[in-house]
């Protein structure tokens, strides 16, 4: 059975990616984003899932119900191949955390950032260096949400007593914190 699970969630933008890298780097595991999961079931055409991001609770959190299934699966068949692996994304809360803490040793953290703006967005790029070149609307669109989804994320972690971290001050004392959650 799995020594441990780590899952790193949040909002867009927040850091998942620098942070997942990080601490896969450092404990010598493997990890994946729940991008190229949620890539393979576009692929597969498996029906129901969001069609665009937007940052209301109801939508977050309906999404993260209709992805749960996939992510529980995805666990279970690592129980064979790797002792501790790390899975990081936007498509789970603290409630699907604490569902798969019931069936697995994990542990979890959450980003968010709560005050972004355009100079933070382009800041750290992360495993998503795309962000940078992406037209304006867009770009505007996704500084504009991460406050409202990272809020929901902060409220999330405390109903299921799971760390959250706000990465929208000093990056990098803010990435250490995270690491150590």
């Amino acid at each position: 059975c799995f020594k441990m699970i780590y899952l790193v969630g949040g909002a867009p933008r927040s850091g998942k990616s620098i942070l997942g890298q990080r601490v896969a780097a450092n404990l010598k595991i493997g990890w994946t984003s729940t991008d190229l999961l949620k890539d393979l079931l576009r692929v597969q055409d498996v029906e129901g899932g969001p069609a665009v991001w937007e940052a209301d609770p109801q939508t977050i959190a309906a999404s993260a119900e209709w992805f749960y299934p996939f992510l529980e699966r995805y666990v279970s068949g690592l129980n064979p191949i790797a002792d501790h692996y790390l899975i990081g994304g936007v498509d789970f809360l603290p409630r699907q955390a604490s569902l798969l803490a019931e069936k697995f040793p994990l542990r979890s953290v959450f980003l968010g950032c709560l005050e972004m703006d355009f100079a933070l967005f382009d800041r750290y790029p992360g495993r998503s260096r795309g962000y940078a070149g992406l037209p304006e609307s867009t770009r505007r669109l996704l500084v504009g949400m991460s406050p409202e989804w990272s809020a929901f994320m902060r409220s999330e972690a405390g109903k299921y007593k799971t760390a959250f971290v706000d990465m929208g001050g000093d990056f990098n004392k803010s990435l250490v914190k995270a690491e150590f959650c």
